[in-house]
């Protein structure tokens, strides 16, 4: 598995709590292919039923999907007691063709993103009866990176804001029903680190 996340990969872990009464595995798993977010593209928590090795599986108590022949190579695991992880490798590296992996990190893919792990983490709070989200993502392989536009190049950024750290984490606590109401300013919490190792690049209300 570790030669598809060599170069760079970001992933995000939530926790929920409480939770009471956690699901069946089954049932888990019908609430994960019912929550499938379609907001920018390729769900979050996405299994491919019928695709052999692909699909959803139970190990060690937990549900288990590694999407290892896609771009994105996605590995997740769900727990029914609200404990949710999910490894994927940078969009910048594999969706860009005549950009070379490595060289940038975007500027809207990680507010996408980190806005539909939160979403997700608030459905399923719903779900479970959950009061509290504790979130923390990681991004390993930003050293040398600059930051730039090209996923939604009508913005304007300024070249030259490249990253010295290999790899920054942050994490957040929130009110699960708090999520919605207040996803842009959750966002930018999570992303404020990783964006400032950029120049200190601080992205607007408006982004």
């Amino acid at each position: 598995m570790s030669d598809l996340y060599e170069t760079s990969w970001w992933s995000c872990a939530y926790m929920l709590t409480p939770v009471a009464a956690p699901p069946s595995l089954p049932a888990l798993r019908a609430t994960l292919l019912e929550f499938k977010g379609t907001e920018t593209g390729w769900p979050v928590w996405l299994s491919l039923e019928g695709r052999p090795g692909m699909e959803a599986r139970i190990a060690d108590e937990v549900i288990e999907c590694w999407l290892r022949e896609t771009e994105s190579a996605d590995f997740w695991r769900a727990d029914p007691k609200g404990r949710m992880f999910l490894l994927r490798r940078l969009q910048e590296d594999t969706d860009f063709r005549n950009t070379p992996p490595g060289t940038f990190l975007d500027l809207i893919l990680p507010v996408w993103r980190t806005g539909e792990y939160l979403l997700h983490a608030a459905r399923l709070a719903e779900r479970l009866e959950a009061e509290v989200v504790d979130i923390t993502m990681t991004w390993q392989g930003l050293a040398g990176r600059e930051l730039r536009s090209l996923a939604g190049p009508g913005r304007m950024l300024m070249p030259g804001r490249v990253c010295r750290d290999h790899e920054v984490t942050t994490s957040v606590t929130v009110s699960a029903s708090d999520i919605s109401d207040t996803l842009p300013e959750v966002v930018k919490k999570l992303v404020g680190p990783p964006y400032a190792r950029f120049g200190f690049f601080e992205p607007s209300d408006d982004l």
